[in-house]
């Protein structure tokens, strides 16, 4: 690709800027100053703008535990996940699916857009895991209503799911859909009120132990191939 595009896609800055910079001496090729704007790189060269090493890959993969009071957006407040990420990534990632603000876990990462479409299309229905803490005791009679599907209160049906009760008040439900704040809409159509959300999976992909809450890293190709096939 160009030297100006290749800046571009890994900085997220304009294509404009980018330019400017390559003709002001600013990025060297492989050690040496480059001033041309259209000079073709490939990922084989080491790419360096005002001094950083550029990351000249075609997409990026993150895993995140995401901490609770973090939010799922791409703009550029506070309260972001991608905060938590250098600033030379936040213009090119984006949630794939989205947490509350009072949900943590499992949160992937990406700027490619075919692999969100993979795994947060309905018709791919990749499985979504999470532990549940709940304000009072489920029957077994609750979890047989939520895992045929339950109607929410604005109408909507849910599609099957596993339920499993893992203690007084606490479960694990995995599901095969998305909707907004589904599962705490799900318990509280059976009258019972979620008190802390963690997602531990998705795709068949679990959060990975070692992360403790705002840590993050990169998934490995094994991973990735598993995440493309669910």
């Amino acid at each position: 690709m160009r030297l100006d595009a290749a800046c571009a896609m890994a900085t997220g800055k304009g294509r404009k800027e980018c330019r400017d910079a390559v003709r002001k001496g600013f990025v060297t090729v492989d050690g040496a100053v480059v001033k041309k704007a259209d000079t073709p790189v490939t990922r084989d060269n080491t790419v360096c703008l005002a001094g950083e090493t550029l990351d000249l890959r075609e997409h990026l993969y993150f895993m995140l535990h995401k901490p609770a009071g973090t939010v799922c957006t791409t703009e550029d407040t506070e309260e972001s996940v991608l905060r938590l990420f250098p600033e030379k990534y936040r213009k090119r990632l984006f949630c794939v699916g989205r947490l509350d603000k009072d949900t943590t876990g499992l949160l992937l990462l990406t700027d490619d857009g075919d692999f969100d479409h993979r795994l947060m299309s309905p018709k791919h229905h990749a499985p979504k895991e999470y532990a549940v803490t709940l304000a009072r005791p489920l029957s077994d009679t609750d979890c047989l209503t939520l895992e045929g599907g339950i109607t929410l209160e604005n109408g909507e049906k849910t599609q099957p799911c596993q339920v499993t009760k893992t203690g007084d008040a606490s479960c694990r439900i995995v599901l095969r859909e998305g909707k907004y704040h589904q599962v705490k809409r799900m318990l509280a159509a059976v009258s019972n009120r979620v008190t802390a959300l963690h997602r531990c999976s998705v795709g068949g992909l679990p959060l990975d132990p070692l992360l403790a809450a705002g840590q993050y890293r990169e998934l490995t190709p094994e991973e990735i191939a598993l995440l493309s096939e669910t």
